[in-house]
């Protein structure tokens, strides 16, 4: 006899259990997200078009001003007559009087040139300037500025009044616009002392002369 033949068993896990209830719960949420959504756009999504309402503006006619003349051009200016010399005598009273003409008259001389201008810097009268034609150059100034004061790289821009004699030696000098650097101004003075110009003149008068030159130091 042939014996029954016994069932197999069966077992459950929790993702067949998941997977077997997974159409009840789909449906679940759906119905339940479905009326959170509506209960949310119902109390809390206002309607569009909410405060607006349709109004009509009024529109302003305005009156066309009537038709504006344009006057005509001005009329073209008449050209000036031509001069005609006048037939008419010449009163007397209105003529010129007659200058008499002295020919080879003298011409006073100028007065004679100032021999002493004085040790301050002071207006000398002169027709042809001097012109510097020793030590002129920036370098030459160099030389008389200090080496603590051209390491420092200064830079320094004045004006010094020189007298010069006849001869184009400076006999005197002063500073007439400072740097407001002492060792500037110092080696400015010593500079133009060394100096060597070309002779002033008053007409064809040889003159001692003051005159400002301007000075520019710079150093690296």
């Amino acid at each position: 006899m042939n014996e029954p033949q016994a069932t197999p068993a069966t077992y459950t896990t929790a993702n067949s259990r998941l997977h077997g209830a997974y159409n009840r719960y789909f449906k679940a949420f759906a119905i339940a997200a479905t009326v959170i959504h509506g209960i949310m756009i119902f109390f809390f999504v206002a309607p569009r078009g909410a405060g607006f309402e349709a109004r009509a503006e009024e529109m302003e006619v305005i009156d066309i001003p009537p038709e504006i003349k344009i006057p005509p051009p001005p009329e073209e200016i008449a050209r000036p007559a031509t001069p005609v010399i006048s037939e008419e005598p010449i009163e007397e009273d209105i003529t010129i009087a007659e200058t008499d003409i002295v020919e080879d008259q003298e011409v006073p001389e100028a007065p004679p040139p100032p021999s002493d201008v004085g040790n301050s810097f002071t207006f000398t009268p002169y027709t042809v300037k001097p012109k510097c034609k020793t030590n002129c150059t920036p370098k030459d100034i160099l030389r008389h500025v200090p080496p603590l004061l051209q390491k420092s790289g200064v830079q320094c821009s004045l004006a010094v009044g020189l007298r010069i004699n006849t001869s184009g030696a400076v006999t005197a000098t002063q500073i007439l616009k400072s740097s407001g650097n002492q060792g500037c101004d110092s080696a400015t003075e010593n500079w133009a002392k060394t100096t060597k110009w070309s002779t002033a003149y008053n007409r064809d008068q040889p003159v001692v002369v003051w005159i400002s030159q301007p000075v520019s130091i710079e150093t690296k």
